[in-house]
């Protein structure tokens, strides 16, 4: 958190809305049940927060299946791989609008009678969060040279050097095209990724590769 400036240590005021936080403990499974990670996610009371005071805005993008399937009919037909990635700490690396101050969350040594934190990044869980996500990936995307598809905001497509697709699902992303490694490194120095290989499972629907 330290390292990626999430927040700053700010003297108590009592005039300040404070919004609470937790942890959240996540097991990550491939291919259905395997475990491949445990994770820890510092996450603020999102539900204790208020329009117009703490957020304006909510709204963000979820992919369909249907963009999904069609992504990959068209790499088998055209022999593409297609990789997987996920963006390392999504939210942390979003700028915050607004002004949103939490608690001091439980394990990090400050007196929490005497200071708090004011959020200078989203945190998981704030209402805002998912839409400044998706604003500034499309942004980056945009600036790379995609193209947003109009049937489906989560569908991205460049055709310079060679057709390229893109499809995210909040974190996840699946890269389709000859151009893959190349837009993962791109993506990777952009953001931090962790990279998962050939795509196997994305919202919820399970991929198997055979030679």
């Amino acid at each position: 958190m330290n390292k990626l400036g999430v927040w700053e240590v700010v003297d108590l005021n009592k005039e300040y809305r404070l919004i609470g936080t937790t942890w959240v403990f996540k097991i990550k499974r491939k291919n259905l049940n395997k475990i491949t990670e445990y994770k820890a996610q510092l996450c603020a009371q999102g539900y204790t927060q208020t329009n117009g005071l703490d957020y304006k805005k909510t709204f963000s993008l979820t992919g369909g299946l249907n963009s999904l399937g069609t992504l990959i009919a068209n790499a088998i037909n055209k022999d593409l791989e297609f990789h997987q990635l996920d963006i390392k700490s999504t939210f942390l690396n979003e700028p915050l609008a607004e002004t949103v101050y939490i608690s001091i969350p439980q394990g990090i040594r400050l007196d929490p009678t005497k200071q708090f934190l004011r959020l200078k990044k989203a945190l998981y869980e704030l209402k805002q969060a998912p839409l400044v996500w998706d604003q500034m990936l499309e942004e980056w995307l945009t600036q790379s040279g995609f193209i947003t598809c109009i049937l489906d905001s989560c569908f991205f497509h460049k055709d310079n050097p060679s057709p390229i697709w893109l499809y995210m699902h909040v974190d996840n992303i699946a890269i389709f095209g000859k151009e893959g490694k190349e837009l993962k490194a791109e993506i990777s120095k952009a953001f931090g990724i962790k990279y998962i290989g050939l795509a196997n499972l994305m919202m919820g629907i399970k991929i198997n590769h055979q030679d």
